[in-house]
């Protein structure tokens, strides 16, 4: 069943992990052939110039909540929407829906995309208008032409779709489908008739007069699963019994049963040929293969003992079968009955989805935010394209680029984009999922690990590859720290040890060992080149030749968890845990400032000059004044999760909010549904909102430019913006 419930989640932690390489399961006997790999070559979406034209469904822009200040530059006029080149939520398991010769037909969570064949760019998106976004549950079909998509809500209402104009063209409604007995939809090869279940009910509608054709047919009410061919002229249903009936939707003809394979096991896939002459279905360890195209339906082959359920797709002609089995696709000629190759995504990401074109030449892949094309004769790679969803991001020193990269979905790449043109300038590629990114602070190098722990540091302008570090052979935990203040070395923890590495000579400048394994640490990118880094006891200031600068103790819930900070000249050092906010001059080893948060906090940022700390509580934020010791209150949204942003001149903070629906907002924090956002500007002083502008879909993730001018927000959508923050107006 084609149905679809998304879910919010959050990133509030920066966080390395080890990469888990799963076992593969083989299917039948290992293709001889070599395993193509594939790497990406492009982004998916187009990239047009800035533009302010409102997205679609968005609501009047809101005026300011308060009379503008000298010191608000944040405006709507001064914001560049870049290009949607990352829109890709977790699709349902049929994500390229339907292929043609020149087109594919992608459903993601909010929309339907066109797609060329042949070089994989994005042709057409066209969002789906849901009647409840906090809870979206609907079933979804396009046609197989690729011209109309359509989806049924929860009320019944069907709104089909020309995937062209991204229009609605008609809308019907048929009885309320249940989500406890079987519903779903699809449209015929030309678009021409909408095929209904709903609540075990199938009826034929033909759109150009919404009415129904040909007698209507009923479904067992015990029927637990169902599934259309692409072309909806059939539909299986499983029993409770293990048997399959295939249900002919447009002749009528006598029901199908196909029973003696799946007696004990639950059948967990199912499958149709693009026309319904093929039907796969696996449960257990076992797959079967009927050909449904004469008069009886034959079992034409099984097989057994596969370690667990998989999922088949077959071509229009019926003689390739492509295996999913994460994250090998096996593809096997039933015509010779033998394997004939294997393929995957580059860097053995998970698939979600296979298809072919009609011609069953080539084979479409799609996962993890990359698609992939294959030639199946010739067993190579044609095209690949990326958009993971933006998880981290990153300017340069001055603001002029935009480094981007994803960890939800693991991936090799890191985009960069030109901050103020929003091109993609170009894109680092690695061999495994990327981690984390660092820039430096002279606009020359960018600095990238891996999950597999490699250091890759390339030449921020060009693209160039400088140098790669490898992992080390044992299970020693890595994390970058900066770039050296002088310019020419890369610091980076390997287990205890800190590591200075040259990067112009590729080799090892010098390390020392820390006397203890750090709980968590900060970064080294400020003035004096110093970090801290805290065991369960004290934290310790250290230089980059390992002399202890400060020790500082008796800070509450450090065997806990926490955050360390340092102001970019490295005077002044804050100490974030559960249970208290310490504000040290580094210098005389003094405390200045010491705090109790209300509660526990998300989160916190010190600004740039060590002047004031934000403690972020989701929908409040406390800001501490370090020299006077006042706490200045923000309130946000009940419910709310919040970013928060220094620029330069800290009487000024800048909030980027995901707010949830009212129905969610009491709700635990992995419950919430958010389905707003607003980017708002504060004086720190006074606690007044100075700007506020309301953005049509949670922000997710952000960054600031180091002169506090530029902010980026992406989205769950993963449109970016880029939004300029001036001193004076």
């Amino acid at each position: 069943m084609s149905m679809l419930r998304t879910k919010m989640t959050s990133h509030l932690a920066r966080v390395i992990a080890l990469a888990v390489i799963p076992a593969l399961v083989a299917c039948g006997q290992q293709a001889s052939t070599p395993e193509p790999q594939l790497v990406p070559t492009r982004t998916l979406a187009p990239r047009p110039t800035a533009t302010h034209t409102p997205l679609p469904g968005a609501q009047p822009r809101p005026a300011p909540t308060a009379a503008p200040r000298p010191l608000t530059g944040l405006t709507l006029e001064n914001a560049d929407r870049l290009a949607r080149v990352f829109h890709l939520d977790e699709p349902p398991p049929r994500h390229i829906y339907s292929v043609t010769s020149d087109r594919l037909v992608v459903f993601t969570s909010r929309s339907f995309e066109v797609i060329a064949a042949d070089t994989l760019d994005l042709q057409a998106r066209t969002p789906v208008q849901l009647k409840d976004k906090a809870n979206p549950i609907f079933w979804y079909a396009a046609s197989p032409n690729g011209k109309l998509g359509a989806i049924m809500q929860l009320d019944g209402t069907i709104d089909v779709y020309d995937l062209g104009t991204s229009r609605i063209i008609t809308t019907i409604v048929v009885p309320e489908p249940s989500l406890e007995i079987v519903s779903d939809i699809a449209l015929n090869e030309d678009g021409s008739e909408l095929v209904v279940i709903s609540r075990g009910e199938l009826r034929r509608i033909r759109l150009a007069d919404a009415k129904i054709i040909g007698e209507g047919q009923s479904l067992p009410p015990a029927t637990r699963t169902i599934r259309f061919s692409e072309d909806g002229s059939r539909v299986a249903a499983v029993q409770p019994t293990g048997d399959i009936l295939i249900v002919n939707a447009v002749s009528g003809a006598p029901v199908i049963t196909l029973t003696g394979v799946f007696t004990s096991a639950t059948i967990e896939h199912l499958s149709f040929s693009p026309n319904g002459m093929k039907f796969g279905a696996s449960g257990g360890e076992s797959l079967a293969i009927w050909d449904l195209s004469g008069g009886e339906p034959r079992l034409q082959k099984t097989f057994t003992d596969l370690g667990g359920a998989v999922e088949p797709a077959f071509d229009r002609s019926g003689r390739f079968m492509a295996v999913l089995i994460n994250p090998v696709v096996l593809l096997y000629d039933l015509q010779r009955d033998e394997p004939r190759a294997q393929f995957r995504l580059a860097g053995s990401l998970p698939v979600w989805s296979v298809n072919f074109d009609p011609a069953g030449e080539r084979l479409f892949l799609a996962g993890s935010g990359e698609l992939a094309s294959f030639d199946i004769v010739g067993q190579r790679s044609l095209q690949s394209a990326t958009r993971p969803p933006i998880t981290g991001s990153a300017f340069s020193a001055d603001g002029e680029t935009l480094f981007t990269w994803s960890t939800i979905y693991p991936s090799n790449d890191v985009a960069i984009f030109d901050a103020r043109t929003g091109e993609v300038r170009n894109r680092l590629l690695h061999d495994a999922p990327i981690a984390w990114v660092e820039p430096d602070r002279a606009n020359i190098y960018v600095a990238a690990i891996t999950l597999d722990r490699g250091i890759h540091v390339w030449r921020a302008r060009d693209g160039r590859l400088l140098t790669s570090i490898d992992a080390p052979i044992t299970d020693t935990a890595r994390t970058l720290l900066c770039f050296a203040p002088d310019g020419r070395s890369l610091v980076y923890l390997d287990g205890r040890r800190i590591v200075l590495h040259d990067i112009a000579a590729d080799r090892e400048l010098e390390r020392f060992t820390l006397p203890f394994a750090p709980r968590f640490m900060s970064g080294c990118d400020n003035d004096a080149g110093i970090f801290a880094a805290a065991d369960e006891q004290e934290v310790r200031v250290f230089d980059l030749a390992g002399r202890v600068v400060a020790t500082i103790d008796g800070v509450n819930g450090l065997e806990e968890a926490g955050v360390l900070y340092l102001s970019d000249d490295g005077l002044r050092l804050a100490v974030l845990t559960r249970a208290q906010l310490v504000i040290w001059d580094v210098q005389a080893r003094h405390e200045l400032r010491s705090v109790r948060p209300r509660r526990v906090p998300q989160g916190g940022v010190l600004s740039k000059d060590g002047n004031r700390f934000a403690l972020n509580f989701g929908d409040n934020v406390d800001i501490l004044d370090v020299a006077s010791g006042e706490l200045t209150s923000l309130d946000l949204p009940e419910g709310s999760s919040t970013i928060t942003f220094f620029p330069r001149d800290s009487r000024m903070i800048i909030t980027a909010v995901m707010i949830p629906s009212p129905e969610t907002a009491a709700l635990p924090f992995d419950r919430r549904i958010f389905v707003s956002g607003e980017l708002s500007l504060w004086d720190v002083r006074t606690g007044e909102m100075l700007r506020r502008i309301a953005l049509p879909d949670p922000p997710y993730v952000g960054a600031i430019s180091d002169d506090g001018a530029s902010i980026a927000i992406h989205t769950r959508a993963n449109a970016m913006t880029v939004w300029r923050v001036s001193p004076e107006r």
